[in-house]
C-alpha cells in the first residue's frame, strides 16, 4: 500500500497538470483584447460645441472628445482626449494594451470639461459597428495569449487554480526536502 506522502504527491500532481490544461483552455476562450476604437459623427451640425460666441475661432469650439472604457469591475480606463477636433471624418484611439473584452461593461463618449465632462453617449461593445446618438462606433479587437492568461486569472475559477497550483507547488517542494533530509538524517 503506497504511503499518504506518496498519495499525496500524486494528488499535487494532478492539480498542476490539471490546472495547466485548464488555464490554457480558458485563456484562449478569453483571449481576444479590444485594441482601438474609432468614433464618428454622422452629422458635423450636432456635435457639441464649447460656445457659440461670435468674433470667438470656432475651431477652439470643437468638442473635446474623450473615451472612457467602464469595465465589469467598476474601474474607469481613460483612453485620453482629442481637443478642439471634429469627429466627422473620424476619431481613432489606439490602447497601448489590450483590454479583454470579456472585462469591458460599456464604452462612453465624453465631451471633456475644465470641472466636469458632459456624457454624450454609451455604448456596448459589439463585433459589428454601433450606432447610438450622432455617432458610430467601430471597434478593432485581436487575439492575444498574455490578454487571455491576464483576464482568466481575474476570475473567481483563476484566482482558484493559482491558488491550488500553488499550494500543489510548495506541498510538492515540502515533501522533495522532506524526502531528501529524511534519507540523510535516517
Amino acid at each position: 500500500m503506497p504511503s499518504i506522502w506518496r498519495l499525496t504527491q500524486w494528488i499535487c500532481l494532478c492539480v498542476v497538470i490539471v490546472s495547466l490544461v485548464a488555464c490554457m483552455a480558458m485563456a484562449a476562450v478569453r483571449s481576444v483584447g479590444l485594441t482601438q476604437v474609432t468614433v464618428t459623427a454622422l452629422d458635423q451640425k450636432a456635435e457639441p460645441r464649447d460656445h457659440l460666441i461670435p468674433l470667438v475661432k470656432q475651431t477652439e469650439a470643437l468638442p473635446d472628445y474623450r473615451i472612457v472604457i467602464n469595465t465589469t469591475t467598476g474601474r474607469r480606463i481613460n483612453l485620453g482626449a482629442r481637443p478642439n477636433q471634429s469627429a466627422i471624418d473620424g476619431l481613432t484611439w489606439r490602447l497601448s494594451d489590450p483590454i479583454s473584452i470579456d472585462e469591458i461593461a460599456s464604452i462612453r463618449l465624453e465631451d471633456q470639461d475644465k470641472l466636469v465632462s458632459d456624457a454624450i453617449v454609451e455604448v456596448q461593445l459589439s463585433s459589428e459597428a454601433v450606432t447610438a446618438g450622432n455617432y458610430k462606433f467601430e471597434f478593432l479587437t485581436e487575439r492575444s495569449l498574455a490578454v487571455g492568461f491576464q483576464s482568466f486569472f481575474k476570475t473567481p475559477v483563476g484566482i482558484a487554480i493559482g491558488t491550488a497550483f500553488t499550494l500543489a507547488v510548495l506541498l510538492i517542494l515540502l515533501m522533495l526536502f522532506a524526502s531528501l533530509f529524511g534519507g540523510v538524517v535516517g
